[in-house]
């Protein structure tokens, strides 16, 4: 069997006449004539050594084997589609591209893009936050933002913001709770917990709590769900004041000040000392910097 691939043209032509039943309208699709669309599938054809397509009344059906051909050409051509897709911010001079974690986005950088956008209109923010960033390459991040810094000789890393652990509670609850002292309030409601955090901020470890009923009410494993549950009133949480921060802000959740707070690595803000793929990543950095 041949290692040659087919014709890129040909399996542009074949994906739009399987699509199309019709070669006719494949060839208008494709803005080209119907013998050339005719010529490109023969050529496809001969290629995998197969019949692809048979007549049906005015226009073509697929074979067994076309079926399957297409239904690989249909998603290779998307994935290529998809990839051509996510470069587009690399063709705009004013978009940004900002890897940090998804939850700090959410509690703390999203709430901040409106501004940044009045104060230079026209730019175009993309947010990476499925991976951790451990390098700056000016291809595909203009900016990081990490509780893990990176050192190395061609990264700018600058402390963006100190970070602590406070108690949560949906308003209802502080309601409920009062005033009542540390560290008895924490049995006026079920404790939500982090998966990679299961002694509540090490709290649960301490010997004040030795005689405290505690209730667990839930584990979660994304912070973004921990407040969420925290807003609808399933228990207090200890979580980070930057990923709770528009919550707090817009009071659909209420700090519970008698809980002693536990500090966190703070955020660390990156980029690169090399030219930036865009001038506007160090306007970016100075702004980010100043609204911290």
């Amino acid at each position: 069997m041949s290692n040659a691939l087919p014709p890129f043209k040909s399996l542009l032509a074949f994906d739009a006449a399987a699509r199309l039943g019709s070669f006719s309208k494949a060839a208008e699709e494709l803005s080209l004539t119907q013998s050339a669309v005719s010529q490109q599938l023969l050529k496809l054809e001969e290629s995998v050594g197969q019949s692809l397509f048979f007549r049906n009344g005015k226009g073509v059906g697929l074979t067994a084997a076309g079926e399957l051909l297409h239904e690989t050409v249909r998603e290779t051509l998307a994935r290529l589609y998809a990839g051509l897709d996510s470069i587009e911010p690399y063709k705009n001079k004013e978009s940004l591209l900002i890897a940090c974690p998804a939850d700090f986005a959410q509690g703390w950088l999203m709430p901040r893009v409106d501004a940044m956008r009045r104060a230079h209109p026209g730019i175009e923010i993309w947010f990476i936050t499925e991976r951790p960033v451990r390098e700056i390459d000016r291809i595909d991040v203009d900016l990081v933002i990490s509780r893990r810094p990176i050192h190395t000789a061609d990264v700018e890393c600058a402390p963006l913001l100190e970070d602590y652990s406070v108690a949560l509670c949906g308003v209802q609850t502080a309601e409920k709770i009062g005033q009542t002292p540390y560290p008895k309030v924490l049995e006026g409601a079920p404790l939500l917990m982090l998966e990679n955090e299961p002694l509540w901020g090490d709290r649960l470890s301490a010997a004040a709590l030795k005689k405290v009923r505690i209730t667990r009410g839930a584990t979660l494993d994304d912070s973004r769900l921990l407040l969420e549950a925290t807003i609808r009133e399933q228990g207090i949480s200890f979580m980070s004041h930057a990923v709770a921060a528009q919550a707090i802000a817009e009071k659909r959740v209420r700090m519970l000040a008698q809980v002693p707070t536990v500090s966190r690595p703070r955020f660390w803000l990156m980029r690169t000392r090399l030219t930036p793929r865009t001038p506007f990543a160090n306007v970016a950095f100075q702004w980010l910097l100043k609204a911290a």
